[in-house]
């Protein structure tokens, strides 16, 4: 996996593997042997595996005799999907973990080339109690491969002392448009000079939030391409671009200036996952300034929402001996857990997915965001995010549209050159093979 800076996952890649074993035999009598225990291995990136190292201490705790070794191996999202795609491509079960985490955008490669080497899921929930828009992602032919887990919950994240300067309140901020969105930016900076978003089209971030916000995605729900006479795509390329035209973007060349962005106070407002609310929120100078509403909707079409979705993830259970273990502990502890559900919402802004342990929630105050309980309103989000099916080379192609979006916007090409481009692009990368 290339370059991205789509996900807080690509945050800081670790240069050291840090192996973290917890072990169960402080419940065992001294005559337990090595052969009569098992070794569990999880892989995971980033805050995903704080879950699984929680995960691990909660299951522990409640089942001390359990005669299992837990190993969580937390390593950075490129180095761990090259390290899944080598075992995958090559047939080396024994090189690959009995669980691990990955976002939404992999699953259908892993699922179509290498299925045979992950455990069905499907007895062991019931997919219908999550929100709608996970559940495209994680089965294939009727059968469940992956438990879904968060969700990349598309909101923008604003300033709210930049937007009371130019005469605003929050409620204002409430379910725009883009086109509201500009007027809005356009008082901002005259009242403040500060632009009102940070955009940066190469990596195509907001491209996807806008994408999916109207319903659509690269290719259709049988791997087919999906921008030739689609409007949903002409609407958004052309409003990303009626930003720029509009003098209120501050412009960045890559994840890293985001972060400089938000530390500096140079746009009052960012659209992306809600996996940026741990990001903002560790500006503690900045606290009380920030606020999340829905993300901005596109017009001229019914379809059209403002509500959207950037990556999230799922987890995975490889076909071995520990799989049936394996699969039972990821169900109760990542689908069920209620003790979990609530440390990753509250600690890390992780919401689940599953209603039931949404609505079992114990969500504790954040002074950071105010008086908003920022929580809650993802997971009310959540119920409204359009479905779409990623299918395959969703990164083939958002690395390819990105860099064209922004050839676009400086005016390299116009609307229907780009729209050629990208078909030709979809055409030539596939979506189903």
């Amino acid at each position: 996996m290339r370059l991205s800076i789509v996900k807080m996952t690509r945050l800081h890649q670790w240069a050291i593997i840090v192996i973290v074993t917890i072990v169960a035999l402080f419940g065992m009598s001294s005559s337990s042997t090595a052969s009569e225990t098992k070794d569990i291995t999880i892989w995971a990136y980033d805050n995903w595996a704080k879950a699984a190292e929680k995960a691990v201490e909660i299951y522990q705790n409640n089942n001390p005799n359990s005669g299992y070794i837990f190993h969580v191996v937390a390593m950075g999202q490129d180095d761990m999907v090259q390290k899944v795609k080598v075992a995958l491509s090559t047939g080396a079960v024994d090189a690959l973990p009995d669980i691990f985490y990955d976002e939404d955008y992999n699953y259908a490669e892993y699922i179509l080339y290498y299925g045979d080497m992950f455990h069905d899921l499907t007895p062991y929930f019931d997919l219908k109690k999550y929100n709608p828009f996970k559940t495209f992602n994680v089965t294939t032919d009727g059968a469940t491969y992956a438990i879904p887990y968060d969700a990349g919950t598309g909101v923008m994240f604003y300033r709210t002392d930049l937007i009371q300067a130019a005469g605003l309140t929050d409620e204002d901020m409430d379910s725009l448009t883009w086109e509201q969105f500009i007027e809005i930016g356009k008082k901002v900076k005259q009242a403040t000079g500060v632009d009102m978003i940070i955009m940066c089209p190469g990596g195509d971030m907001e491209g996807r939030i806008i994408y999916q916000s109207a319903g659509t995605w690269f290719f259709d729900a049988n791997g087919q391409e999906n921008i030739k006479n689609n409007q949903a795509f002409s609407d958004a390329f052309a409003t990303m671009k009626s930003l720029y035209q509009a003098g209120i973007v501050w412009d960045v060349p890559g994840w890293d200036d985001y972060f400089a962005a938000i530390a500096n106070g140079k746009a009052a407002a960012l659209v992306g996952g809600s996996w940026w609310a741990p990001i903002i929120s560790s500006y503690p100078e900045q606290s009380g300034l920030w606020r999340i509403t829905q993300v901005p909707r596109l017009t001229g079409s019914d379809v059209y929402t403002n509500y959207s979705n950037l990556s999230g993830g799922n987890w995975f259970v490889i076909e071995n001996e520990n799989s049936e273990f394996a699969s039972q502990f990821a169900v109760e502890m990542f689908a069920n857990n209620q003790e979990l559900a609530d440390f990753m919402a509250n600690e890390y802004y992780i919401v689940p997915t599953n209603r039931d342990l949404v609505a079992g929630l114990t969500v504790l105050p954040h002074p950071f965001w105010g008086s908003q309980d920022i929580i809650t309103t993802l997971c009310q989000y959540n119920e409204n995010v359009p479905s779409v099916v990623y299918g395959l080379n969703a990164y083939e192609m958002t690395y390819t549209v990105g860099p064209l979006v922004g050839e676009y916007i400086s005016g390299k090409y116009t609307l229907d050159e780009l729209l050629t481009k990208i078909y030709e692009a979809a055409i030539m990368i596939g979506g189903n093979s």
